[in-house]
């Protein structure tokens, strides 16, 4: 549907420029030849310069909705994995030179000491007390998911470092180490399925209606009625099929 309305926005700008310029230049009183090729002119400049418009705008927020599902799939994927694959992971992806292991969940490099936590729940202030008692000389710094606000701010006071998921997530994807398969990911039916129901959905009902009602109106402004007329009928009957076999 994002698409069909992108196609939608692009050609109610294209109409409505060039039945605006059409009006104009007849009231210049050019002749009518030369007043169509002049509006469809205008009209594909307009509809060209909204659709570089849109298609920036829907690119941008297609990135951003992309990078953030792609970043629950890892935290989903890395609390998945057991206790040594996770250690094994970050040793390998980490960074460019594989880190030494000290022991499960906990790596080290000459200036850093790491501490990996990825459950399904927040690092607490408990778990960060524990974590404090380890005796070393280089900086600690804590990889995990979330954290609690009290566990935050008592790291802040032990002087330990915390990188969460968004800053997990984008060092993995700047070192293109992210993993090619995610544990807990949809099988190709179940994708399937959801699509389906997505693109079925009744509530797209209310947009085939809405979009249909809009080309068949302004089929009374254009002499040219009947290319307005078939494809808003298929929009309506595209309504009235969703509304009736589409998915609740």
């Amino acid at each position: 549907m994002k698409k069909s309305a992108f196609l939608l926005d692009i050609l109610f700008t294209f109409l409505a420029s060039a039945l605006a310029c059409l009006c104009f230049f007849r009231y210049l009183a050019l002749p009518l030849w030369l007043s169509v090729i002049l509006c469809v002119l205008c009209g594909i400049l307009a509809a060209t310069t909204v659709g570089t418009i849109l298609h920036l705008r829907r690119k941008t927020t297609f990135l951003k909705t992309s990078d953030e599902r792609v970043k629950q799939k890892l935290l989903l994927h890395l609390a998945l994995l057991s206790d040594g694959e996770k250690t094994n992971f970050f040793q390998r992806n980490l960074q460019a030179q594989p880190l030494k292991r000290f022991s499960c969940l906990r790596l080290y490099d000459e200036e850093n000491f790491y501490f990996l936590h990825f459950k399904f729940s927040p690092v607490t202030a408990d778990e960060i007390a524990a974590l404090s008692r380890l005796k070393t000389d280089k900086q600690r710094v804590l990889l995990c998911a979330e954290i609690e606000d009290a566990a935050q701010t008592l790291c802040g006071r032990l002087h330990i470092q915390v990188q969460t998921g968004e800053e997990v997530y984008r060092a993995l994807k700047e070192k293109d180490a992210l993993p090619q398969e995610f544990l807990g990911g949809e099988d190709g039916d179940l994708k399937r399925n959801r699509r389906k129901k997505l693109y079925f959905s009744k509530a797209n009902a209310k947009r085939f209606l809405l979009s249909g009602s809009l080309v068949l109106a302004l089929s009374f402004l254009t002499p040219f009625p009947y290319y307005y007329l078939l494809f808003g009928g298929i929009l309506l009957l595209a309504a009235l099929f969703v509304r009736i076999f589409g998915y609740a």
